[in-house]
């Protein structure tokens, strides 16, 4: 049992912050009491630069204090309660720097958004939205509808307009279609001002639209019920924009 016990003790020690060194040291001098450094020394096997090492250690901690006599220095551990002490100190400085902690933390990461957006006037709140939240001169990445989504003649209108908004604000369109499309929404697009165009080889869909910017995501799907979904987190986007760029080195003009 004493054992087990003993155990216990080092095992604690250790997560208050001792080396294997410093436990053996201190628990030998708490039940030997006042002693030299010879006979730590012998009764530790401990060898004798790691002795003072430790002793110095154990000083800085509050641990072990000593006195000078005619044989040289006497080491006395402190009380155990001291540990109690030491604790209530830490947990003080602990909670005076977690506010400047919480400063320092990366919100931008941490928090994320979501929205839901349904029927076309929804669609067209989510398009507003981007227009407003895109700073001026920005880039904004999109992965355009595949044929089957955007053979309705008021999607290729509402795009439209929607550019000539994006244009009072400068911002840069980079959009990746289809060959499908190349007719009907590139011919369109390519006529937009601030707008770059790749597609991307036959046979590659995209059953939905993709609009990447700052923060942003917005996913668009266009069917007879137009439905969007908007995720605001810094590292959502950056993957997307990632996957983007790899696209934009696939797809040809």
């Amino acid at each position: 049992m004493k054992n087990t016990e003993n155990n216990d003790i080092k095992q604690t020690l250790e997560e208050l912050g001792l080396t294997t060194n410093e436990i053996k040291i201190y628990l030998f001098l708490l039940k030997t009491g006042e002693t030299t450094t010879g006979l730590i020394i012998g009764e530790t096997n401990i060898v004798n630069s790691r002795v003072y090492e430790s002793l110095n250690s154990l000083i800085n901690k509050g641990l072990v204090v000593y006195n000078i006599q005619k044989d040289g220095k006497h080491f006395s551990a402190v009380s155990p309660k001291i540990f109690l002490e030491l604790e209530e100190e830490r947990k003080k400085k602990i909670q005076e720097i977690i506010p400047n902690l919480e400063e320092l933390q990366n919100k931008d990461i941490r928090d994320t958004k979501t929205a839901v957006y349904e029927g076309y006037q929804g669609f067209k709140t989510a398009f507003t939205k981007i227009i407003e939240d895109c700073p001026v001169n920005k880039e904004i990445y999109i992965l355009g509808f595949s044929e089957q989504q955007s053979k309705t003649d008021s999607l290729r209108l509402f795009l439209s307009n929607m550019n000539l908004r994006s244009a009072t604000k400068k911002q840069k369109l980079k959009i990746i279609l289809d060959n499908s499309v190349r007719k009907t929404l590139g011919k369109d697009r390519k006529l937009e001002k601030n707008t770059e165009i790749k597609y991307m080889p036959e046979g590659y869909i995209s059953p939905a639209a993709i609009d990447i910017f700052e923060d942003y995501v917005y996913i668009f799907l266009w069917e007879e019920k137009p439905f969007v979904f908007m995720i605001k987190n810094k590292t959502i986007a950056e993957s997307f924009k990632t996957y983007f760029n790899f696209m934009w080195k696939i797809a040809r003009k």
